[in-house]
């Protein structure tokens, strides 16, 4: 059986058509971890987008660019705040329709980080990110902290190449 090729497109958000950026969107609220409130406004500030598509978009990640506001609020949480400006982007709306495709969005975020750093938070019963993110050179800085948009705890996951 051949293995079949998917395209994996890495594109800013402005080089995004208006039908990408909907998708982009849909997919990331199918996710279900994301406030919609502000969400267009977050996707077109982000560095880059990525999508992983076969016949259609199976997966999709970002390195955004967050709120400073944001980003010390995370790192406060998480008992580093010393670390915040560290960190440049953070690693974000990675979503995975299909067996593998996690470690080809993974693959091409580190790729297109280049020589930046970066940060990210999960879920702390996702051992899936947990997984990925040890993987590809992450490593969980602090101590867990209450999520704002639900009851559950988030990890805090740091990058330096």
């Amino acid at each position: 059986m051949a293995i079949k090729k998917m395209d994996i497109i890495t594109k800013t958000p402005e080089e995004c058509s208006s039908s990408e950026l909907s998708e982009f969107y849909a997919l990331v609220l199918k996710g279900g971890e994301v406030v919609a409130e502000g969400l267009h406004d977050r996707i077109r500030r982000a560095e880059k987008l990525i999508f992983v598509k076969d016949k259609e978009c199976i997966g999709i990640g970002a390195i955004k660019q967050p709120y400073d506001s944001y980003k010390n609020k995370v790192f406060k949480k998480s008992g580093v705040p010393n670390l915040t400006n560290e960190h440049i982007f953070e690693l974000g709306w990675i979503l995975s329709q299909r067996k593998g495709v996690g470690n080809i969005i993974m693959q091409s975020i580190v790729s297109a980080i280049g020589n930046s750093s970066c940060f990210a938070t999960t879920r702390e019963n996702n051992g899936a990110m947990h997984h990925l993110f040890g993987k590809y050179g992450f490593v969980d800085a602090g101590e867990k902290f209450k999520s704002d948009n639900g009851k559950y705890s988030l990890v805090l996951y740091v990058y330096k190449p």
